[in-house]
């Protein structure tokens, strides 16, 4: 709500929800008296001058507020998907990522999977929910078991993913001291987004942007991720040398993720 301070001055006034409403509920009762008695325009000016606008929705603080963003993109086929996802299913039943979880203490972790693949093809899939005990995270896994591919893209935007990835970090409910998005693929961006671009950006926002390249093709994806996708501060790249090979790279990267703050 706003009040007015001077002649040409507003300043936010604090109040709570319920005298919010009552100001907002005589508002419009005035101004349908001012619309009556002087025209519209007044009732307009007291609308702007008296704004009754809902209270911004306190988000949740947690240690590590992390997004999963799994390539689904046209290079991988049904069996090299699965592998993704059984994979990262079983690391959330693993004992040191469930200790991990657990050393976060009471703020926990808020954790999220998308997947991606072409231009403006990204979507969360499993929304961000917070892990503080080894139950939170088995339930997490098994949901995670569960899901379904979203995209057969012909291209591969990792732009796309980390764009995305910041968006939806941007607007859920929860506040993570430290804000990672974890880049799983098994190629090079080329899609029509500039990748600089969406990477910049987010380490201009705070972001950090680690990676996990599949390289199954032994075409150096480890060097490319390092040099043109991971950004901000103690980012890092865990490579695995294949598909057979990412639940491990998984397991690791998540360890070192989820450490506890200061460490």
């Amino acid at each position: 709500m706003m009040s007015l301070a001077s002649a040409g001055e507003m300043r936010p006034v604090k109040a709570s929800n319920n005298h919010m409403r009552i100001v907002c509920f005589m508002l419009q009762g005035l101004a349908k008296i001012l619309a009556e008695l002087r025209g519209g325009k007044a009732a307009r000016l007291v609308v702007a001058i008296f704004l009754c606008v809902t209270p911004a929705k306190a988000e949740t603080p947690v240690a590590v507020e992390l997004l999963l963003a799994l390539d689904a993109s046209a290079s991988m086929d049904k069996g090299e998907f699965e592998l993704q996802v059984k994979g990262l299913a079983a690391a959330f039943r693993d004992a040191e990522v469930l200790n991990a979880i657990k050393n976060l203490g009471p703020l926990g972790a808020a954790i999220g999977v998308s997947q991606w693949g072409g231009d403006d093809e990204a979507r969360l899939v499993l929304p961000f929910t917070r892990l503080r005990t080894a139950r939170d995270a088995k339930a997490f896994g098994f949901r995670i078991g569960r899901m379904r591919r979203g995209f057969h893209a012909s291209t591969t935007s990792i732009a796309s993913a980390i764009a995305t990835g910041v968006q939806l970090m941007e607007s859920n409910e929860f506040s993570g001291d430290r804000k990672v998005i974890d880049v799983s693929g098994d190629g090079t961006h080329n899609g029509a987004t500039d990748l600089e671009t969406a990477r910049q950006s987010a380490g201009a926002g705070g972001f950090i942007i680690n990676g996990l390249p599949i390289d199954e093709d032994g075409i150096g994806l480890t060097n490319y991720y390092a040099q043109s996708v991971i950004i901000g501060v103690d980012s890092f790249v865990e490579p695995a040398s294949g598909f057979a090979d990412y639940a491990r790279a998984i397991r690791e990267k998540l360890l070192r993720e989820l450490r506890p703050l200061g460490s």
